[in-house]
């Protein structure tokens, strides 16, 4: 039996209408237990642009720092992050309206950071000269902050979490979608199912002239596999959300995809190793690997996600990288100049 979603996650393309669905499937993924949840937290970005601001002049960096709250604190979707937290300790089903898809990625990029070292949140000498002068309540604070982030990232990785793209289909609607699945795979996450907002139905009085190619783009989703669910275009529905609260059952019938596997290295015949990215979904020419100081340097789409090298690797060089399937692999060459023993 298939798992009702216990978070949905909402974004898309800007003014497709993330929350109006969000509004309008907020009743049906509550169900008998009342309705959902529908957080965003752009109500409690101030809160955190003072908390930065307070952690800036703590520090004592003053204009070393002034990037700092632009790239923080620019991120509605932090304040969204704690809002899905404390919704989540309230044992109630969540929709999270997170708005246009580029900020979700950057949440999700920073959740990545702070799975693997929780200071990353802060640049190191910012939070090593705020802690001693920060207040017990703005360590809280902090604190608070990054106990979120783990719970949001555990949440990601349940089986009750779906991410939903919101799309229109206008010009472009292909390469968006293109795009930003590639990245989610790249952030290493997927998109689960596709709305596409404002299509017109067959037989509403639309000119054929313009509703005909509207329709062709998301049968032409259907046709590639994709799951997908279109939402009518209402004349009387000015909000959307009617529209979406027809079409709730067919959206929480939607399967979790699988999600990315772990990046892997084996050692070739000939001494080299290879990299193994699992970027499942993902069009080839959208993909570039390269390599930054000890870091391997993937992108997608113009995303990048940069990842450690294992110490092997760091003596090696790159000779190469191509899709295989789902999978990219990076072909590394031994550095004979840091391998003396194989020279």
């Amino acid at each position: 039996m298939l798992k009702r979603p216990r978070l949905l996650i909402l974004s898309g393309q800007a003014g497709a209408g993330t929350t109006s669905a969000s509004l309008g499937l907020r009743e049906s993924l509550g169900g008998g237990e009342g309705a959902a949840s529908v957080v965003d937290g752009r109500g409690q970005v101030s809160e955190i642009e003072g908390l930065v601001d307070r952690t800036i002049a703590a520090a004592g960096l003053g204009t070393m720092a002034q990037e700092l709250p632009r790239v923080l604190t620019g991120l509605t979707g932090i304040a969204g992050v704690l809002a899905v937290h404390e919704a989540a300790k309230r044992g109630e089903a969540i929709v999270w309206d997170a708005g246009e898809t580029g900020g979700l990625l950057r949440v999700l990029a920073l959740l990545d950071a702070a799975r693997s070292e929780a200071a990353s949140i802060l640049p190191p000498l910012i939070a090593m000269r705020a802690a001693r002068a920060l207040s017990a309540v703005d360590r809280a604070a902090w604190q608070g902050i990054l106990t979120a982030l783990g719970s949001v990232r555990a949440m990601l990785d349940d089986d009750g979490t779906r991410v939903l793209l919101v799309a229109v289909p206008d010009d472009g609607l292909e390469e968006f979608l293109a795009d930003r699945i590639g990245q989610l795979s790249l952030m290493r996450t997927a998109c689960d199912g596709i709305l596409v907002n404002r299509v017109p139905r067959n037989g509403d009085g639309w000119p054929e002239s313009w509703a005909g190619p509207r329709r062709h783009r998301v049968e032409r989703l259907r046709g590639r596999g994709l799951p997908v669910v279109d939402i009518a275009h209402l004349t009387n529905d000015a909000p959307g959300k009617t529209a979406f609260r027809a079409e709730a059952g067919g959206v929480l019938e939607i399967a979790r995809v699988p999600r990315p596997l772990p990046d892997s290295i084996t050692e070739r015949d000939d001494g080299g190793f290879d990299i193994h990215v699992h970027l499942p979904g993902v069009r080839p020419d959208l993909v570039r690997a390269g390599r930054l100081g000890d870091s391997l340097v993937t992108q997608v789409a113009g995303l990048r996600r940069q990842t450690v090298l294992a110490p092997v690797l760091a003596r090696c060089e790159i000779q190469g990288a191509g899709m295989d399937g789902d999978w990219l692999i990076v072909r590394f060459g031994r550095n004979l100049a840091l391998w003396p023993e194989a020279s």
